[in-house]
């Protein structure tokens, strides 16, 4: 139990004004560490989601902003089909053949998802007339096309324009979105409770032993790059991005320290507790007045040792309809980088227009042949090594040092390493003590030893 203060009876640190939690006792620090790692479980897990689970979440959420539950839940696959569905809730595109392939996927996705809402809502007998009207319709255009209803293509047109009913239903029906207020709603109930129970050194540690680890390990490592991608392969749908929607697991950061500090005893948390819910249970997801969309976490997460996105074979994190993002060591890079569907070469790294990925496409082929292959200048030499520049036309300037093994190999032979640098080095030795981390008269002595 963490030490808290009272006015019936203090311990020797008490502010006798309220009771506070003043610091950590042992029990309460493995605590911390403990829920350091289940959130960190929940920021990187790639376990199905259980759909029940988080549509009940949903629900606890919008309850907790005194909102009503939504009508209709959409599952899709991916932030980015998720981030997808919303741009089109939003826009005015009331054509399929508008979009690309992956966001006809999508719009196919939603609208047959909504249909069995959208004829309970309009009623039995106005949607069996929809129907039949659009069936007619299509079997009409199908005719004067072709002079004969050719029942597949009638089918499909059918399909098409019942998809597009239910769109322009699903646009009217969805509402505004709702998930700021949700959140909004939710923590101000919770700080107003939570930030008068601990003190501000309790706080400062579960700020930095718990948040900050959390947010660098799951929000910049893993969430940010997501969130850079998500808006790719938009089409007719580019414009302004739109973020109105909650994260999901990778909300691990802030609502953790709500977990932590009700389970050392704070209480009123409580309207948290959806969100919570749904952070522990699926990924990204956009609630609006009466439609909400949800989507499931990746199915595949690889990180380097640093927790960076990082995968030398295929794609760093994977989502269940096939999209995701590819990484080295955090650096977002096209397929071809990891995939290396042709060669690699000198000309095809200098032809990279994006230094990021142009310095990954050297690491790939390696810093010695891209050095052999390009127009290389020898700067400085002395005992140390020998230091080369090589100057590009839209980047720093890459500095290597040149040094031997002092041992030679067993058959006699003595490796070389290229070690880069700073672009700022001047002299080898200055290099070669800059990979140690000393400076050159620090240096100095243990070259001549």
């Amino acid at each position: 139990m963490s030490s808290t203060d009272s006015a019936n009876g203090s311990t020797d640190n008490a502010d006798k004004s309220a009771n506070k939690i003043l610091w950590l006792p042992p029990a309460d620090q493995h605590l911390l560490e403990d829920t350091l790692t289940k959130w960190k479980e929940y920021g990187f897990s790639t376990q199905p989601t259980d759909r029940a689970e988080a549509e009940a979440a949903a629900i606890e959420a919008y309850k907790a902003a005194g909102l009503e539950p939504p009508r209709l839940f959409i599952w899709l696959q991916s932030p980015w089909a998720g981030n997808t569905a919303m741009k089109l809730f939003y826009s005015d595109v009331d054509w399929p053949a508008q979009l690309n392939t992956g966001q006809v996927d999508v719009w196919d996705k939603v609208w047959q998802q909504g249909l069995k809402a959208v004829g309970e809502m309009v009623g039995a007998e106005t949607w069996q007339a929809v129907r039949r009207n659009i069936r007619q319709n299509a079997t009409q255009k199908i005719i004067d096309k072709h002079g004969v209803a050719i029942e597949k293509q009638v089918k499909d047109l059918f399909a098409e324009n019942l998809g597009i009913y239910v769109w322009k239903y699903l646009r009217k029906m969805a509402g505004a979105a709702v998930y700021k207020q949700i959140r909004a709603t939710a923590e101000d109930k919770v700080k107003a409770v939570v930030d008068n129970k601990l003190s501000a050194e309790v706080a400062d540690q579960v700020y930095h032993e718990l948040v900050k680890p959390l947010h660098q390990q799951v929000w910049s490592y893993v969430a940010e790059p997501l969130r850079q991608m998500v808006p790719s392969m938009s089409g007719v749908l580019a414009g302004l991005q739109k973020w109105d929607g909650g994260f999901g697991q990778h909300d691990s950061g802030w609502l953790a320290y709500y977990d932590f500090v009700s389970q050392i005893g704070v209480e009123g948390t409580e309207p948290l507790n959806g969100l919570t819910k749904l952070a522990r249970t699926s990924g990204w997801w956009w609630p609006f007045e009466n439609i909400c969309i949800l989507t499931d976490r990746p199915v595949e997460l690889h990180r380097d040792n640093r927790s960076r996105l990082h995968n030398e074979t295929a794609m760093a994190m994977k989502f269940r309809d096939g999209w995701g993002i590819y990484a080295w060591h955090g650096v977002l890079v096209p397929a071809y980088v990891v995939l290396l569907p042709e060669p690699l070469t000198f000309d095809l790294i200098e032809s990279e227009p994006n230094a990021e990925v142009r310095r990954v496409l050297i690491e790939r082929y390696g810093l010695d042949n891209y050095l052999r292959e390009g127009r290389v200048i020898k700067i400085h030499q002395d005992h140390c090594g020998i230091l080369y520049r090589m100057n590009l036309a839209s980047d720093e300037p890459i500095l290597v040092v040149r040094v031997q093994n002092s041992t030679p190999e067993p058959d006699g032979t003595i490796k070389e390493y290229f070690l880069r640098v700073p672009p700022n080095m001047m002299r080898a030795r200055q290099a070669v003590a800059w990979t140690f981390g000393l400076s050159e008269e620090e240096y100095a002595p243990l070259a001549e030893t």
